[in-house]
This record gives structure tokens, C-alpha cells and sequence, in this order.
């Protein structure tokens, strides 16, 4: 509901901490609306019911202090009772949001982030779902083919023959996982630490902490032992989902062998690099040769092959990535005003208008999202719309 501003008279949601217009204080906040969690524990009984993806893949961490980098969260402090929500940014600093005894505005605050980011999702799935009309033609740049009305029928039943297929085998999986499955977390047995994916990810994937080597290592349900090969056993060595710092072991989630569960090669968030005294701009965080080259004062495309190997995978790469967006201080041209982004940005339009004004009979319902609608469908999306800004507060 809309309530006007004391001050400027602006019209704003009752939701909102403050009028837009002036800046004034909204002293009768509306914290909650009917379909909003109020407590922690609302706001994991709500990511549930929705069919969300595991918090690794989301980077939404409920009830959990996570430490490493590109995430969003919520936790209760247990020393001083306060409820905090934070970002952690992409260079692993941390920008809290709220710190404070007000339960229900900490969970609004995250809440509202979370919807925002599962609409960005839909949206960015919905205009990828058009890939299988384009190729590449150059240097990361895409040109659209015609194809029949018939062709697109075609693919389009495949898809839902697809999906029908993948929800059954999910929901024989999901109950598979349930009769027995460890939960995802940390375990310790005979001082011996290991990680489980648990039911969001595939059953093989446990991973061991190798005391002498500093690392972990990839192990699966035949190498484990027998105590956590069920989840009845297993509760007895459970320690936590989250990581501790007081820990005598690594961060399983910012491990390498993590990066290689979440992220495929090829990845790389989308922005600026420096490597060896060379920039680079990666111009799609899921396309391989959107890679660019500064040199003698203009941009370039830089061959897949020819980039530096470190820039090839997310976890090598992140140690060289220093700006999502332009600044005048690192004294080299804004990619952006090169005609390489502007017609990446002219084809992102096109694949968007594609979906809005489509005049013609064929039903593409199937590829299409509700703004209005928080559920999410794993069996045929894929959160990987790399939209998010990791170096901004929120």
C-alpha cells in the first residue's frame, strides 16, 4: 500500500525505510506483507517452498555467517543478539546492511534482495532460452538466423518432453536423498574433516580435507567412512552447514575444488583484469570468446586460446579481476563506449523485444518468467545469469 510523504507529499510503498523523493524518515515502516517471512526461520521455510537451489548456488546464506566472498546473508550474532545482514563483495570485504534487535526488518531486508535477484534470474534465463537461434559470427558477437515456425515447435516440444522427463527423475531423486542422504555441511570423523554436498548436489560429491597437504579433495560414497554413508549415522559427526573461523581446517566453499563443482571452465565474472601489466575485459561472464585486449589505446578481441591460462577459470581469475564497471582511475578507455559492448547491449534489447512483442501463434510460454512469481523451477532453469554487481554494497 502507498502512503504519502509529511514532507514532499510523494506517493511511496509503506514498505519503504524512507520517502525516495525527500529522504524523510518513514516512521510507520510496514515491515512485513502477507506473503513475507517475519523470523530466520520464516525466511528458510519460505526459500524451501519455493524449490530454490542450495545457498551455494544462490549465494543467499540464511542463518549463516559466511565468509567467503560474493555472497548475501543473514545470521543471529550469538554473542550479542543482533541480527545481521551482509554482502560480501567480490574481494572478500564485507558491507553489512543492517545490525540490529529488529528481527523482522533484518529478514525484509534480505528478503527483498532475494526476490529482486530471482526475478533478475527468470529474466536472464528467459532471453537465453533463445541461444539455440544464434551463432557466433567473430570475436564474441552474435547474429541471429531465421528459422521456421516449424523448427521452433519442434524444439519447443522437445524441451517440455525434456522437463516432464527431468521433473520425474528429480522427484524420485528428492525422495532418494530424503530416505537417507547426509545433510550438506561439515563433518569430522577420528579428527578426520569432510564436506557434503548433500541432496542439492549430486550423492557422490563429498569432499576430504588432507591434513597434510592443506587441501580438499574430491572423494566419493565408496571412500567415505561408514559412518557417513547414512544420514541416521551421520548426525553424530555433524559439526555445522556453515564455516566457523575458529576451525582448524579451511573454508571448504572457497577451496578450488569447490570452484570446480559451481563453475565450469570458461567462466570468469564479467568486468575488467590485470594481468602481467596488461588489461583485459571479459564481456560475458558465460561466453568464453567475449574476451577483449587493451592495446596501444583501443580495445581488441583476444582469441579464447590465446588468453592467459589464470583467466580461464572463475577461482584463477578472480585474483586478477579489480572492476565490474569503468573507473577513471585505472587509467585505460571505458569498454563500454566501444561498439563491440554497444552491439552486445543492441542484441540483449533484441533478444528481450523478442519475447515482449512476439505477433506471431506459436506458444513461448515456455520460455517465459512472472515477475509476480517467487517459485523456482530447477528441473529447467539455471541460476547463472552472472547479473549480480559484487563490488557494489548491495
Amino acid at each position: 500500500m502507498k502512503v504519502k510523504c509529511d514532507f514532499c507529499g510523494s506517493m511511496y510503498e509503506d514498505t519503504q525505510n524512507s520517502c525516495p523523493g525527500c529522504g524523510a524518515t518513514n516512521t510507520q515502516v510496514r515491515r512485513s506483507t502477507p506473503d513475507q517471512p517475519a523470523t530466520v526461520e520464516d525466511l528458510k521455510a519460505w526459500y524451501e517452498s519455493k524449490g530454490l537451489p542450495s545457498y551455494e548456488t544462490t549465494r543467499f546464506f540464511i542463518g549463516i555467517d559466511y565468509s567467503g566472498p560474493r555472497a548475501f546473508g543473514i545470521y543471529k550474532d550469538p554473542y550479542n543478539g543482533n541480527f545481521v545482514v551482509y554482502k560480501n563483495k567480490d574481494n572478500g570485504s564485507r558491507a553489512v546492511r543492517y545490525e540490529g534487535t529488529d528481527e523482522a526488518y533484518a529478514v525484509n531486508e534480505l528478503f527483498m534482495r532475494l526476490k529482486q535477484e530471482i526475478v533478475e534470474q527468470k529474466a536472464r534465463n528467459a532471453s537465453r532460452g533463445v541461444s539455440p537461434y544464434y551463432s557466433k559470427n567473430g570475436a564474441g558477437r552474435t547474429q541471429r538466423r531465421s528459422v521456421g515456425s516449424g523448427l521452433t515447435k519442434i524444439i519447443a516440444t522437445i524441451f517440455v518432453i525434456n522437463i516432464i522427463a527431468s521433473l520425474s527423475v528429480g522427484a524420485l531423486m528428492n525422495r532418494s536423498y530424503h530416505n537417507g542422504v547426509p545433510d550438506q555441511g561439515y563433518y569430522v570423523v577420528d579428527r578426520e574433516p569432510y564436506y557434503s554436498m548433500g541432496r542439492s548436489q549430486a550423492y557422490e560429491n563429498w569432499a576430504h580435507y588432507n591434513l597434510q597437504s592443506g587441501e580438499w579433495e574430491s572423494v566419493g560414497t565408496s571412500s567415505i567412512p561408514a559412518e557417513l554413508e547414512k544420514r541416521k549415522t551421520a548426525k553424530k559427526y555433524f559439526w555445522t552447514q556453515g564455516y566457523m573461523q575458529e576451525y582448524d581446517f579451511t573454508d571448504f566453499q572457497t577451496s578450488r575444488l569447490y570452484y570446480e563443482y559451481i563453475y565450469s571452465d570458461g567462466y570468469a565474472a564479467k568486468g575488467y583484469y590485470e594481468y602481467e601489466g596488461n588489461d583485459y575485459y571479459h564481456l560475458d561472464s558465460f561466453d568464453t570468446s567475449s574476451w577483449y585486449y587493451y592495446n596501444d589505446d583501443s580495445w581488441e578481441p583476444v582469441d579464447y586460446d590465446s588468453l592467459p591460462d589464470p583467466l580461464k577459470f572463475e577461482y584463477d581469475a578472480r585474483d586478477f579481476y579489480y572492476y565490474p564497471a569503468w573507473d577513471s582511475s585505472t587509467q585505460i578507455s571505458d569498454f563500454s563506449e566501444t561498439t563491440y559492448y554497444q552491439d552486445y547491449e543492441r542484441e540483449q534489447e533484441e533478444v528481450s523485444r523478442s519475447y515482449d512483442d512476439d505477433d506471431d501463434d506459436d506458444d513461448d510460454s515456455w520460455n517465459s518468467y512472472d515477475s509476480s512469481d517467487y517459485s523456482w523451477d530447477s528441473g529447467s532453469d539455471s541460476w547463472d545469469s552472472g547479473s549480480t554487481d559484487w563490488g557494489s554494497d548491495w
